[in-house]
């Protein structure tokens, strides 16, 4: 699945593979992203829009500022009723606008731009 995230629009609406679901109260469902790069979990509230007997459908609202720290990449997710796993996989996100490169530059204080090796053995194979 990919989710699209516009920094205009934090909410998103997305179905799965979960027949006949039931939401008692606000805060049932949570649906968790957890970045591959990083592996920290962003638990988010899941509302339950639309359920039939094929599947149903989630609304889910990203935090403010969640497309301007450049979270683009590849998580695994799941989604929980009453922190019981009903659902796992991987989700492709795209933010808009996309934020920075997020690196930060390394200076470690000792000039190597100019720095020559020598070879003393190099044997011919």
């Amino acid at each position: 699945m990919t989710l699209f995230v516009a920094e205009s629009d934090l909410t998103i609406d997305f179905s799965l593979n979960i027949p006949n679901a039931t939401q008692s109260v606000v805060g049932d469902w949570v649906f968790t992203l957890i970045s591959q790069y990083s592996v920290q979990p962003e638990p988010l509230v899941a509302d339950l829009v639309f359920t039939n007997a094929r599947y149903s459908t989630f609304r889910v609202t990203f935090p403010t500022g969640f497309g301007d720290a450049h979270k683009n990449g590849i998580y695994n997710w799941n989604i929980k009723k009453n922190t019981v796993i009903q659902e796992a996989g991987l989700t492709k996100v795209v933010t808009d606008p996309g934020g920075g490169l997020g690196t930060t530059s390394f200076d470690s204080g000792v000039e190597t731009e100019n720095r020559v090796a020598d070879v003393f053995y190099r044997p011919n194979y």
